[in-house]
């Protein structure tokens, strides 16, 4: 029979067991509902609502087009209605925190990057004219001098020299700039900046190895499994390394987990760590499943003061578009240090709002992820919300640790 290798003969269960379908459909009633209840979570959970209205976002218009919405329709698919929730509040959010989800749209969030698109060759700066020096780009030429706007990033540089790499950082793809070449004007080809490249398809954290006669940490990740012990007592691991002259933490593809991973660590290695980051909680009764005020609680933070450590060393961080939310606080502990190079490319920008609860609407089941934290640098254009930490020195090569051990190598 047709069936024969798909099916088995009949066979008598003897016990029901009761199970739940999951929901394809809600009726009109129960999405509004979900709606009051979405609108209760956002005002009274989402501590990026006052910002985003003060750029001109208008949460009560998008309320009122999903409400538009439930009642345009006379069956309303969860995943529809998950799918509409999102399309309303996408009018220019950048809040890589934020999301909704539903089991058939999976997340729907408002990540946005401002990514890095670089040129295929490297100047050198002298008497402030950029001179190619590397060109794997056929149309441009080794000695050729490239003027523009803001296209120059500081890259890995031999010791008395300057060297740039030539781009331009956009939230939407780039394939394409304008440049002057030998003060002609020309379209030159980008490509999206090669330290996005993943290394690993499997967690590793605080992983350590000698490279080049230089100490490496990689982590791709904060998550602190096991209890304590010679491995994973990081305050130890740090005081390992306070004569070393120069310690890599390669942090590329570093998407989080526990802060105190780091911390720990850096407290370890300087015995002073500290990061300088203003929060502001929404406290509501939301927050503290009570009746409660609405009100923010805020906490200033203290200025570095490198100068209490005792690491004498240069600690280098790698880290590229996707080090994120733990793996940018990294980078403010490792700032309190008083020798410190961040390298690679521009961080993800998933720090500004944080503390991320999960709530389920209660007929669609829809999940909403809402943060009701912020977190400021003392200067809040250090790490922008989509933008990231910018490094010290841009790296454009799926091998960024071997592109820095080689820098090592030549310069310490």
């Amino acid at each position: 029979m047709i069936f024969d290798e798909y099916i088995t003969q009949p066979k008598r269960f003897e016990k029901y067991m009761p199970v739940s379908r999951s929901l394809s459909t809600v009726t009109k009633e129960q999405a509004y509902e979900d709606l009051s209840e979405l609108i209760y979570l956002i005002n009274n959970r989402y501590c990026g609502k006052e910002y985003w209205e003060n750029q001109g976002i208008n949460f009560d218009a998008c309320y009122d087009e999903i409400s538009g919405f439930i009642s345009s329709v006379d069956e309303i698919y969860i995943s529809d209605f998950c799918r509409k929730i999102h399309f309303s509040f996408n009018k220019g959010i950048v809040d890589n925190h934020f999301s909704f989800a539903s089991p058939l749209t999976g997340r729907l969030g408002f990540s946005k990057q401002y990514s890095a698109y670089f040129t295929d060759f490297v100047v050198e700066k002298k008497d402030n004219v950029y001179s190619v020096i590397k060109s794997d780009d056929k149309t441009v030429k080794i000695g050729s001098h490239v003027s523009g706007d803001n296209c120059f990033y500081k890259t890995l540089s031999p010791k008395n020299r300057e060297l740039f790499l030539v781009g331009h950082r956009s939230f939407d793809a780039v394939k394409s700039i304008r440049l002057y070449i030998d003060d002609k004007p020309r379209e030159v080809s980008v490509h999206r900046c090669r330290a996005i490249q993943k290394n690993e398809q499997f967690d590793v954290c605080m992983q350590f190895t000698t490279k080049n006669s230089v100490n490496v940490y990689r982590s791709n990740c904060c998550d602190y499994v096991n209890g304590l012990n010679e491995q994973t007592d990081f305050i130890a691991l740090g005081e390992k390394h306070r004569n070393d002259k120069v310690l890599v933490l390669d942090y590329l593809s570093n998407q989080g987990g526990y802060n105190r991973i780091t911390r720990e660590f850096i407290k370890g290695l300087n015995d002073y760590v500290h990061c300088e980051e203003n929060c502001a909680a929404l406290i509501s009764p939301v927050t503290e499943n009570k009746d409660c005020f609405r009100e923010w609680i805020i906490e200033k933070s203290q200025p570095y003061n490198p100068e209490l450590g005792k690491f004498d060393g240069t600690l280098v961080m790698l880290i590229n578009g996707d080090t994120a939310s733990s793996g940018e606080t990294a980078i403010l502990y490792a700032k309190s240090l008083r020798h410190f190079i961040l390298i690679g490319e521009n961080s993800m920008g998933c720090n500004t709002f944080g503390n991320v609860a999960s709530y389920s609407l209660k007929h669609s089941k829809i999940i909403a992820r809402i943060p009701n934290t912020l977190n400021l640098c003392t200067n809040p254009d250090d790490c922008v919300e989509g933008k990231g930490f910018a490094p010290d020195f841009w790296v454009d090569s799926a091998d960024v640790q071997g592109e820095v051990l080689s820098w090592i190598r030549e310069n310490y």
